[in-house]
């Protein structure tokens, strides 16, 4: 009783651990705020792949480096506009007023750089490179802190309080005024005291300091294995893991994958294997491969049924009814299988890229695509081959302990229909 007890207690501790994080209002709006920018690089990657069809006209060619260029290019702007859209939104605050406001602090974080133009011209203007992916960790932080200190001063009502005749649209833009005048000033203190540093901005500052070791971080396969085996071992305790480890895997992979999109959109190479879009595109065609073990291997009826319900949802990644059917959460029989298979395929494909077989992934592939039909977006026929693999590596690494689960059901099955026949 006390084991059980203890059991059930570490569970809530863990659930209650889990949800706090989860909840966080950071945590919530860098993952809501990243899937707003979601369609603009979609897009960009599908001009990407189109690009690089041979025989293309020029102008077509032309037409898609400049879709891909302004998708992945300016990503930072589109990322402090989802993230404070959805902090606001968290807040219950004006979403446009914060958007600019986090727009202005940044533009005035970043460096702006003259350029001779020919006799007493010059040419002001910010660089590229700051806009792109260089500038994430940046906009991401002025994103967050801007519209969460903005919050803060309007619900301490640090603002201009307008008597109650004024209409109360005008009374909100009178307010916005005074927290928005305050955290204006304090970026252009912020980015004035930066510029007399030797890194001369915050965002070399941030780029050496904090992002530099973030993507060194993010860069590694162990990394990313240990982030996989943790989200499905959070699903053996019932909670939701990819939930949680999203936001962590934005931090640590997006900006890698981002810089891997300029390179390709400007007519480089992809050099980061380990980046958000190979991890979305190769975690494996797990739900479909399980699914098909249920239907067409288990004897059970009772498996087959959940098999066939879960077989339609499965081509798109959605593996709730197996989780909660079978189940898996808390099920010790299928704890391995559940925890190694996502870490498994993400080797497989590591592994294919290190070889020159699988060509590094550059390009944002919806994760709601079925499989195969992901991977050839992500990695062209290659990227078919090795999700071919990583379906076959999960049958091989679920079958043994399926068909524990099978005969045990079977036998439950037989006995009971036994007993009806007895009855009868």
């Amino acid at each position: 009783m006390g084991e059980i007890n203890g059991e059930k207690s570490f569970i809530g501790r863990l659930n209650n651990f889990v949800n706090k994080f989860s909840n966080n209002i950071f945590v919530k709006s860098i993952a809501n705020g990243l899937m707003m920018i979601l369609p603009i690089t979609v897009v960009g990657s599908i001009m990407t792949i189109i690009s690089i069809i041979p025989n293309l006209p020029e102008s077509i060619v032309k037409a898609c480096a400049l879709g891909t260029a302004i998708s992945s290019n300016l990503i930072t702007v589109y990322v402090i506009i989802g993230l404070s859209s959805a902090m606001a939104k968290e807040l219950k605050k004006d979403q446009i007023s914060v958007i600019i406001l986090s727009l202005a602090c940044f533009f005035v974080l970043t460096p702006i750089t003259n350029f001779p133009a020919g006799e007493d011209k010059v040419i002001a203007t910010f660089e590229l490179i700051y806009l792109g992916s260089k500038g994430m960790f940046v906009g991401m932080i002025v994103a967050l802190l801007v519209t969460w200190v903005y919050g803060l001063m309007i619900e301490k009502r640090i603002t201009l309080r307008m008597p109650d005749s004024v209409p109360t649209a005008i009374a909100k833009t009178f307010e916005s005024i005074v927290p928005a005048a305050i955290i204006f000033i304090l970026a252009i203190i912020i980015s004035t005291g930066f510029s007399l540093t030797e890194y001369g901005n915050i965002h070399d500052f941030i780029y050496t300091n904090l992002q530099t070791p973030l993507e060194t971080l993010g860069s590694s396969i162990w990394s990313a294995l240990l982030l996989m085996f943790l989200s499905e071992l959070l699903w053996f305790f019932g909670i939701h893991g990819s939930l949680v480890t999203s936001s962590i895997i934005a931090v640590l992979f997006t900006t890698s994958a981002y810089a891997n999109m300029e390179v390709v959109a400007g007519g480089g190479v992809a050099t980061n294997i380990v980046n958000s879009f190979f991890l979305d595109a190769f975690k494996g065609p797990r739900s479909l491969a399980l699914a098909c073990i249920l239907v067409w291997i288990c004897r059970s009826e009772r498996f087959k049924a959940i098999g066939k319900i879960s077989i339609f949802p499965s081509v798109f990644g959605i593996s709730e009814p197996m989780k909660f059917g079978l189940p898996m959460i808390m099920n010790l029989t299928l704890f391995i299988p559940l925890t190694l298979s996502a870490a498994v395929c993400v080797a497989i494909a590591y592994v294919a890229t290190i070889i020159g077989f699988l060509p590094i992934v550059s390009v944002n592939v919806p994760k709601i695509l079925p499989p195969f039909i992901s991977g050839f977006m992500a990695a062209g026929w290659q990227g078919i081959i090795i999700q071919m693999i990583q379906f076959v590596a999960v049958v091989l690494l679920y079958l043994p302990f399926i068909k524990k689960l099978d005969q045990q059901g079977s036998l439950v099955e037989a006995a009971k229909l036994a007993g009806e026949e007895e009855d009868a």
